[in-house]
């Protein structure tokens, strides 16, 4: 299958939340598996967004054509109605019916393999952790008007985490359903996690076993300015609970609210195009309540804490992509940095 977009820059950059325990008890206890699930999807919607949004249509009294897109020089994708235009000074040329417009793809296939590697440390402690995740998305072009979309993702991962002593895994399983209109975007991700909990040293308490799910509904408005540049204002609410193994007991929950930009343009660079970006986000954990016997907040109700990233996406074919990142981010008692990287390829 073609690509239903030509060979334009995706304007690809990161709305990253950083992969760190930024809220710890009584939100999610593997929240570092969290942020890391939240970036991969978040940087998936991102290029599905981009995507739409580059979309333009050829004008509707030019037969014989079919979709263009801004950013494809003037004879891509489309059908040229007369080959014999340019000898019409020497001879009529014979009658031709036109060739039917080329069909143009309602949908959007991809395929996503990330890593990460993240590090945070509070109240004394270093947390250092590292993810494999992969994800599946599809995307509906044209739901109730040619400039919309759908696009519904499927993200596993394993993430391994080690802290004085003890070592943990966690499997993470989430699904997204998110709507593009223009400049207009929105989405909603739940994923559940299941963490495992193993001594790795003599002498140090066992943890229990863990497990959790979020909700996360974000909203976004994309502004193209001149000269390839763009600003993405974002906010959402992450909505957190937590359980004993296998969603057993509820042992607390937490909200967390959050809004920044991103920032990005995009080059060519020894004809790869590149997108450079940058973002920044505040956050704040607004409620949160732990159950009898649960273990006490680590971030104070009210305390606000801000993130950092910045990332470059090459586009090395219409089809295939990869990208590099750094994050980071702060907030009372609690810091953390991370680096992730990863591919795309769309069919």
């Amino acid at each position: 299958m073609k690509p239903i977009w030509g060979y334009r820059p995706l304007q690809v950059a990161a709305v990253t939340l950083s992969a760190a325990t930024l809220i710890g008890s009584p939100a999610k206890a593997d929240s570092i598996t969290d942020r890391i699930i939240q970036n991969v999807i978040q940087n998936i919607l991102q290029d599905v967004r981009d995507q739409i949004q580059s979309r333009r249509l050829a004008p509707p009294t030019t037969p014989g054509r079919a979709m263009r897109f801004s950013g494809d020089d003037e004879n891509s994708f489309a059908t040229d109605n007369d080959p014999f235009g340019a000898l019409a000074y020497t001879k009529a040329p014979p009658y031709t019916k036109a060739p039917a417009p080329a069909p143009v793809p309602t949908y959007i296939y991809g395929v996503n393999l990330n890593g990460s590697a993240d590090y945070s440390r509070s109240a004394g402690v270093t947390t250092d952790s590292y993810g494999i995740i992969g994800a599946i998305d599809i995307t509906k072009i044209g739901v109730f008007s040619a400039y919309d979309a759908v696009t519904v993702i499927g993200t596993g991962s394993g993430i391994w985490s080690h802290s004085i002593g003890v070592d943990t895994s966690t499997a993470v399983g989430a699904g997204t359903v998110a709507y593009v209109n223009g400049g207009f975007s929105s989405d909603f991700t739940v994923d559940g996690t299941w963490t495992k909990t193993r001594l790795a040293a003599a002498g140090v308490a066992a943890r229990p076993d863990v497990s959790g799910i979020s909700y996360a509904p974000n909203i976004q408005y994309k502004f193209e300015l001149p000269n390839s540049w763009y600003v993405e204002p974002t906010v959402g609410i992450t909505y957190t609970e937590t359980y004993t193994a296998n969603f057993g007991a509820k042992t607390g929950d937490s909200t967390e609210v959050h809004g920044g930009a991103r920032f990005g343009f995009d080059t060519v660079w020894n004809a790869v195009r590149v997108q450079p970006s940058f973002t920044l986000a505040a956050f704040s954990i607004v409620s949160q309540t732990v159950a009898a016997g649960g273990a006490g907040a680590a971030t104070g109700t009210g305390d606000v804490g801000g993130r950092a990233s910045g990332k470059f996406n090459f586009l090395w074919t219409d089809k295939f992509s990869t990208f590099i990142e750094a994050h980071g981010s702060t907030i009372k008692g609690t810091n953390a940095y991370g680096t992730s990287g990863g591919l795309r390829w769309t069919f």
